[in-house]
């Protein structure tokens, strides 16, 4: 079961019929939240489930959370199943932006690099180092948070229609013969192993497709283990880099991929959350990870 969160972040359910309006229960939306204590080398990690999500809570999200232009974005969706998830990605963004940083969630704003990279785009002098990354599935929408360092994260549901077909454009030679070592019905799950990982090399880097995916690859020979190699022409090391593959939920896989930093140990928490209603603190289900 969910912990509620502290009491300025909660929203109280309607009565039947009832509509939320703006700056009700979600006045918190317009105010300061209550402060994530952070140390050097903390990476939070934030987990919605969209199925969780009520739908009061999402019309009040709507309402009182996104920005005019968010609301804009959301309305040009045409099925609602992608206008729910675009919902639930905005408001986890807000919210724990907000948890981290003495800034109302409605006074966020984002800019785009050149290569489509979402940034913070306050002034603020407390967001320098503020760094995040956002990812989502068809059903889990996931959140990392570090200061002072890069960082990229995916998330995949599982799933057996995956394009195994793909994999000799996209995937380095080494993870092609790692995928096709395998039976065929596991090849499914090591396919999505591996795009995670490159998504999360990429999301981190900042660069976009304008590196090949070809050029790095993935060593998931071991149990728990995974080693990336990076072809010299990327201008990079592995030793750069530090990375984790876990569950963000039963159904789901993840990779977080972070800036090394010395001397800053990597600790990382996990909160699930419904953003602005509740949240909890759940163990860090690692799968495998790279050496330190």
């Amino acid at each position: 079961m969910f912990e509620p969160a502290a009491a300025d972040t909660l929203a109280t359910r309607p009565a039947s019929g009832e509509r939320i309006r703006a700056g009700a229960p979600f006045a918190a939306a317009a105010t300061m939240l209550d402060q994530l204590a952070s140390a050097r080398g903390q990476i939070d990690i934030w987990v919605s489930r969209v199925a969780d999500v009520p739908q009061w809570v999402l019309a009040a999200q709507y309402d009182g959370v996104l920005s005019e232009d968010e609301r804009r974005q959301h309305d040009k969706f045409v099925f609602e199943k992608d206008r729910r998830r675009y919902l639930v990605t905005r408001a986890l963004v807000r919210y724990a932006l907000s948890r981290h940083m003495p800034i109302a969630p409605l006074q966020w704003h984002f800019d785009r690099t050149d290569f489509g990279k979402p940034v913070i785009g306050n002034r603020h002098a407390a967001v320098a180092g503020l760094e995040f990354n956002i990812s989502h599935s068809t059903n889990v929408v996931v959140l990392a948070v570090t200061r002072g360092r890069r960082l990229g994260v995916d998330v995949e549901d599982l799933r057996a229609d995956v394009p195994l077909e793909i994999a000799t454009g996209c995937f380095a030679g080494q993870e092609i013969t790692q995928l096709h070592a395998l039976p065929a019905a596991l090849q499914p799950a090591r396919f999505l192993d591996f795009w995670t990982l490159k998504e999360s090399y990429i999301k981190a880097r900042g660069k976009g497709l304008s590196l090949p995916l070809h050029a790095f690859g993935f060593e998931l020979s071991g149990e728990r283990d995974l080693a990336i190699q990076i072809d010299p022409a990327l201008d990079d090391a592995p030793s750069n880099w530090r990375f984790w593959q876990w569950r963000p939920s039963p159904d789901s896989v993840g990779a977080l991929c972070v800036e090394n930093q010395a001397g800053a140990p990597s600790a990382i928490t996990v909160r699930r959350t419904i953003a602005f209603v509740q949240e909890e603190i759940i163990p860090f289900d690692i799968l495998r990870m790279s050496p330190r």
